[in-house]
């Protein structure tokens, strides 16, 4: 019997470095309203799989998300969570983070924001009012431990900070390559 708690587990209980996961699969209402989305404030690439399917690719060609409409779909109620919370787009530096953050700003959407002290974070919701989140870890030598613990939180984003962050990068034209450097994709369940 292990005496491994919860917190840290030691390095054996970690998944292979190569381990990744596949395309999000999301069943929409409107299969060209969420392409139109997707393509617009997330800039990623359709290509479409049928008439009622399309597969969204980020810069790099990776498949990140699988979109299907089905009769009888409809955009989730407000404050309901069934399933699916959120699925989560990691960006690979705060800067990135914050050229998206200024797409968002200039395209007039306005996200919800976290700052997690291991990562910040914009939430926002597509057409069928299924969750997003866009975010960037810290360095990991920032990240507090507290005995076998890591320190985390929700508190408030300085999005100020984040924004001053893309210093002179910021889009604030179509999403098409905000993303370009994106690296990696998780799906998350409702707790």
């Amino acid at each position: 019997m292990s005496d491994v708690r919860y917190g840290i587990p030691p390095p054996a209980f970690r998944l292979p470095a190569a381990t990744r996961l596949g395309p999000v699969r999301l069943l929409v209402s409107d299969l060209g309203r969420s392409i139109a989305f997707y393509e617009e404030v997330l800039g990623l690439r359709a290509t479409r799989d049928g008439p009622a399917a399309a597969t969204l690719q980020a810069a790099d060609g990776r498949a990140l998300v699988a979109l299907e409409s089905r009769p009888g779909v409809t955009p989730a109620p407000p404050g309901l969570s069934l399933g699916l919370y959120h699925f989560a787009i990691l960006l690979p530096a705060r800067q990135d983070l914050g050229r998206f953050l200024g797409h968002l700003s200039a395209a007039g959407i306005r996200p919800g924001m976290a700052d997690h002290l291991v990562s910040e974070a914009l939430y926002l919701s597509d057409p069928d009012g299924l969750g997003i989140e866009v975010y960037a870890d810290r360095p990991r030598d920032a990240w507090r431990v507290q005995g076998r613990e890591l320190a985390m939180a929700t508190d408030p984003l300085d999005a100020r900070s984040v924004l001053a962050a893309a210093g002179d990068a910021v889009d604030s034209g179509r999403a098409r390559g905000v993303l370009d450097r994106l690296i990696a994709v998780s799906n998350e369940a409702a707790a």
